[in-house]
């Protein structure tokens, strides 16, 4: 394992690449770009003002908002000081933030902007850390970050008074903090989406950083000033192995997405070399090019000519910002396996990978040359994955984290004999290929005794275009039914005929767009048309499943399931419990005899 530390890399980059690319932020529609000494100086001055604030070894820090380069340096100084960064995602509302900063025992909160937040200070992270600071004893500084608007409280700075409370101390004070660190203290503490109850804070040391990135390193190699978009949240362990950990590993030119809805538009322009995402946004991609290949005929026949073939499918590519990509990522929730033949036919190398939290993000992975659809890969390097009696996939190996931070009991509820615990339903083929079938607190009895895995059946529905979501209903009950909802996007494009290209990715835009055109969301939802279209393809579809699995019942709800109704955690996986009780009159509606 790696000897060298995500603070010492930066500062050896600094010295390497020090005239080289490091971090580019979008500004007034341009980019403006920080080379490697410039990103390792801006990191120090943070770490300098911190350490004046009487930040010590081992203290930890919260950092609310969406990403941002104040998110990327203040994280690398709170470890370049011995201490731990917290992530807190943006569309946290105040009780959670409450939670996860009180928790934690930050002493410092630094606060960005919520990219979605549609001018509802409602949604604003600083209105939000507003309502709940009061009951934060621990909090000793909050810090604004640029263009941030700031409110009355005396633990409150701006983003440049922050910076010139560090002129007193020298820069070799840092560096001394940084060359006491050990591969046993805590990095990082990582909450997980809660979507069960109060998230727990997963601990993450130095040395579970550097088995996880020597691990990846082995699998896919990519080289210092190729090119990287961050677009995940860096509160989400997958974000934070990628954009602050293999980032600086290896040197990579990272672009910054301002806004989560634009990551596709800024891939098409800046045509990364590597690309990590969940299953959503690569849904979206497909969506938009089968529409395309289904409305051109000819465009599926010229795609098999030799030739022809390759020119075309670099114009595709290019279209999708995948041009020069060597390696991308899908991972945090199941995908439709017909998404990655498609990309693959393509010549897109997007692999299906599987991890958790707990274990540093990545415990098995597809690459080149090992790579079974289907399935989420083999096991990563010096890494054991096993399943259990009654099914569960346990693993093993460096990265599994320290612990959940004060809260032994469900550490040691979660790591039995070195062997984590994941909750996930698996098995292992004779080549070593692992897969996900399900969650064990999601596996559904239906009253005639039958176990039904949601997430599959889910993910399968959720290949008819216009559908943007689907939650499977059936536990105790005589049948599985499901409620659908409408993607907007998909409706603008093939309803209403405009140009995929053309079609607003915000969905308050969406709406705007079909007033527009004469239409609201409504005319569709409630659509006898529709309902009927939806229903062939649910036919279809049943075919893939055995009779109790089936959906026999669907409805089709009059919005899409959002972050902020708590039905979608950060990363958009579904919230089965809220969701349930948003939705139980159309839920019972359904088993009305």
């Amino acid at each position: 394992m790696s000897v060298e530390n995500t603070p010492q890399r930066l500062l050896r980059n600094s010295k390497e690449h020090a005239n080289e690319p490091a971090l580019s932020s979008p500004v007034n529609g341009d980019w403006e770009t920080d080379t490697w000494a410039q990103f390792a100086s801006y990191v120090i001055d943070i770490s300098k003002a911190l350490m004046a604030l009487g930040f010590e070894k081992n203290d930890k820090l919260s950092i609310y908002s969406y990403n941002r380069k104040e998110w990327y340096g203040c994280y690398a100084a709170a470890q370049m000081t011995g201490g731990a960064g917290v992530g807190v995602y943006q569309t946290c509302s105040p009780e959670e933030v409450e939670w996860v900063v009180g928790n934690s025992d930050s002493k410092v909160v630094f606060v960005g902007n919520n990219p979605m937040d549609n001018g509802e200070k409602d949604k604003m992270p600083n209105y939000r850390l507003m309502k709940v600071l009061d009951q934060l004893d621990k909090v000793e500084h909050v810090v604004m970050m640029n263009g941030v608007e700031a409110f009355d409280n005396p633990k409150v700075m701006m983003w440049d008074d922050f910076i010139g409370k560090g002129s007193s101390v020298e820069e070799s004070e840092v560096t001394d903090r940084t060359n006491t660190i050990s591969m046993e203290d805590t990095a990082s503490l990582i909450y997980t989406s809660g979507t069960t109850g109060n998230p727990k804070g997963v601990e993450l040391t130095h040395g579970n950083w550097s088995f996880e990135l020597d691990a990846t390193d082995s699998i896919m190699e990519f080289h210092p000033g190729e090119k990287y978009v961050s677009w995940l949240p860096l509160a989400h362990v997958f974000g934070q192995l990628v954009d602050n950990h293999y980032w600086m590993k290896n040197a990579l030119h990272m672009y910054v997405v301002d806004n989560p809805l634009n990551v596709v538009d800024f891939a098409k322009e800046i045509q990364p070399h590597v690309f990590i995402g969940v299953p959503r946004i690569y849904e979206k991609i497909y969506s938009n090019v089968k529409a395309a290949l289904d409305a051109k005929a000819a465009l599926k026949i010229l795609l098999k000519v030799p030739g022809i073939s390759g020119v075309l499918k670099g114009k595709l590519k290019e279209k999708i910002g995948m041009a020069n990509c060597r390696f991308a990522i899908t991972g945090a929730a199941p995908i439709n396996t017909d998404i990655l033949r498609l990309f693959q036919s393509l010549g897109v190398p997007i692999f299906e990978g599987y991890g958790m939290t707990e274990n540093t993000a990545g415990a098995t992975i597809n690459y080149a040359g090992m790579n079974r659809i289907g399935t989420v890969g083999p096991a990563f390097p010096n890494t054991e994955v096993k399943i259990a009696e009654d099914g569960e996939v346990l693993i093993k190996g460096r990265h599994v984290m320290k612990g959940y931070y004060k809260n032994q009991q469900a550490t040691a509820e979660t790591i039995i004999n070195g062997w984590l615990q994941t909750g996930d339903v698996g098995e292992i083929d004779a080549d070593g290929f692992v897969k996900i079938t399900g969650r064990k607190k999601e596996i559904y009895v239906t009253s005639g005794g039958k176990n039904i895995a949601p997430l599959i059946i889910e993910e399968t529905m959720k290949s008819i275009s216009i559908i943007s979501q689907c939650f499977l209903v059936g536990d105790g009950r005589k049948f599985c039914s499901a409620l659908f909802t409408l993607d907007a996007g998909a409706i603008i494009r093939d309803k209403l005929g405009v140009d995929a290209n053309e079609v607003p990715k915000d969905p308050f835009e969406q709406m705007a767009k079909m007033k527009e055109l004469g239409h609201t969301f409504d005319d569709f939802t409630g659509s006898d048309e529709v309902r009927a279209e939806v229903q062939t393809q649910v036919d279809v579809l049943n075919a893939q499943f055995s009779s109790p699995e089936q959906v026999k019942k669907f409805s089709i709800l009059p919005r899409d399931l959002t972050i902020d109704d708590g039905e979608l955690t950060p990363t958009l996986k579904i919230r089965r419990k809220q969701i349930s009780e948003n939705w139980s009159a159309e839920i019972e509606a359904m088993y009305a005899e």
